[in-house]
């Protein structure tokens, strides 16, 4: 029953590295309008975690053994995108708030 698990965490990871993707041409596009430093090599550093988790996740499937440092690697990248959606869209959620 595990394996199923594990093979829903391997697509979820998937899914999460192609939103990071989407994420980095946006917002090259938008950093590139702005002038803002070069951050979306940010979210490349973070879809080369979350890519790399699921690689572990596949392999702690054919081996038996805790994919424990999948979830850690998946951990990293998805903070590294935070910082890097911080970077290009934490002034959208000021205007919000100023309304």
């Amino acid at each position: 029953m595990t394996d199923y698990f594990d093979i829903l965490d391997v697509a979820a990871f998937l899914l999460f590295a192609f939103i990071l993707y989407f994420l980095s041409v946006i917002s090259k596009r938008l950093g590139n309008v702005m002038g803002l430093k070069k951050y979306y090599y940010l979210y490349y550093l973070a879809i080369f975690f979350s890519l790399f988790a699921s690689i572990i996740t596949i392999l702690s499937i054919r081996m038996q053994y805790t994919d424990f440092y999948g979830y850690v690697f998946f951990s990293i990248g998805l903070t590294l995108g935070l910082i890097a959606s911080i970077r290009y869209w934490g002034w959208l959620i000021i205007e919000l708030f100023r309304g």
